[in-house]
């Protein structure tokens, strides 16, 4: 009987062992950073980077930049559904009593905030879940496996320092990610458009704690809210019946 694995296979065998760490981390690592909050943002950084080169090795050991969805389709289509995502995610926050305030006050917060996101969160999550993870699942399984498998990955991704609140956050924008993915064929407009969802809500947001988020905040406007609520039902109706981009090459 033959054993061998096949490249999708062994990519995700791989994935599994980039994870590795994150139990150690979650146990250890994260509790000290949070009582050291002046290191949390290199950390980060680093943790980032780790991932971004691990899945760089991993991929390409199977595939092309191409292949991992680092190509330019579909990057307008993309990029209008972060639009569309923005708009309802800044609704949903304005039909709230959240007391919502512009948080970047220097230049240099705005330019490290700019880096971190586009540079590091952007690419790293994009990469790992809509590039190496899907691509593997894409082969092996399909297209509607690689949308359920990433999405639960990226809300498990998001626990640490949210719990529940940041579990289901990951699943929504997951379930979102990788129908984009799916339909316009490729990652750098989904780049650009995670990077732009996770800064515009950063920009207006204080960072409150999931109690206050779970036990104090009221909808102020429901119109506001039905409106939000139809521009998130309505996106993900069009991703899911609409025709998927047309490219040339395999994504």
């Amino acid at each position: 009987m033959n054993m061998r694995l096949t490249a999708s296979q062994s990519a995700l065998v791989e994935i599994g062992i980039m994870f590795s760490p994150a139990l150690p981390a979650y146990l250890w690592l994260w509790p000290w950073v949070n009582s050291h909050p002046e290191w949390e943002t290199p950390i980060q950084s680093v943790v980032y980077v780790y991932f971004i080169a691990c899945a760089l090795f991993i991929g390409l050991r199977h595939w092309n930049l191409d292949q991992l969805g680092v190509n330019h389709n579909g990057i307008g289509f993309s990029l209008a559904c972060g639009f569309v995502l923005i708009v309802a995610r800044w609704l949903a926050l304005l039909c709230t009593n959240i007391p919502l305030s512009w948080q970047f006050t220097t230049l240099d917060r705005i330019a490290g905030q700019v880096a971190f996101y586009f540079l590091l969160v952007g690419v790293g999550e994009e990469l790992v879940f809509r590039g190496v993870m899907w691509r593997a699942l894409t082969e092996w399984r399909g297209a509607r496996w690689a949308i359920w498998v990433t999405t639960l990955g990226f809300g498990v991704w998001h626990i640490y320092g949210r719990g529940v609140f940041g579990f289901a956050a990951g699943i929504i924008y997951g379930v979102f990610f990788g129908a984009i993915r799916w339909r316009a064929g490729g990652i750098i407009g989904l780049i650009i458009a995670h990077a732009l969802i996770d800064l515009s809500s950063v920009a207006i947001m204080p960072d409150f704690r999931v109690e206050y988020l779970t036990t104090q905040v009221q909808v102020v406007n429901s119109w506001l809210a039905i409106l939000s609520e139809v521009m998130f039902v309505g996106l993900l109706i069009y991703l899911w019946k609409t025709p998927r981009v047309k490219i040339s090459r395999r994504g």
